[in-house]
């Protein structure tokens, strides 16, 4: 069974799957309640105060134009920790090959284009540091002026299994093609 969708509030809206991380659904519904009747929330409507215990695992990306990009402007903790180093400051895909960058910005421009959320889980694109069996992310786009997304709000979480499990996980999972993205 999935959550409420913002159908109530505004049509078209996905919503997130009943089995999604716990900490997936928590923040999919306080963006959900801070959303202005038929409106996107904006980053002022945002207070980390509300979620302090998700903030290890949340990304907030500015969106730049002319030419398109996305601004990694905070990153949590747990993220860096996983990917091995400081990651807030510089672009979303600018250290990736040109196949790999189309992936992690094509989900990124749907929510841009779409106005609406994203959720996935799977296999990561971009190799980290620890070892993890998946990950599960959501997209949340925010808007100062309510209808044109200027920021996304991002959760990665990350499933981790026993060491040598993990390991030959990752390895499979390197030599695939695939087209997912961490953040």
């Amino acid at each position: 069974m999935d959550l409420r969708t913002r159908d109530e509030v505004e049509p078209a809206v996905m919503s997130v799957p009943s089995d999604a991380h716990a900490d997936i659904i928590t923040l999919y519904e306080y963006w959900l309640s801070i959303s202005p009747n038929g409106k996107l929330p904006s980053r002022d409507d945002f207070d980390p105060i509300d979620v302090p215990h998700l903030l290890p695992n949340l990304w907030l990306l500015e969106v730049h134009h002319d030419p398109l990009r996305f601004w990694r402007r905070t990153v949590g903790s747990r993220i860096e920790e996983f990917a091995g180093r400081n990651l807030t400051g510089g672009y979303v895909g600018e250290h990736l090959n040109n196949q790999k960058q189309s992936g992690v910005h094509s989900f990124l421009i749907d929510v841009l284009e779409s106005k609406r959320p994203s959720w996935r889980r799977g296999k990561p694109l971009i190799s980290f540091e620890k070892e993890f069996s998946e990950l599960e992310r959501l997209y949340l786009p925010l808007a100062a002026d309510g209808d044109t997304v200027d920021m996304i709000l991002a959760m990665t979480v990350f499933k981790t299994l026993p060491l040598p499990s993990a390991i030959n996980l990752n390895k499979v999972s390197s030599e695939l093609d695939t087209s997912t993205s961490i953040v």
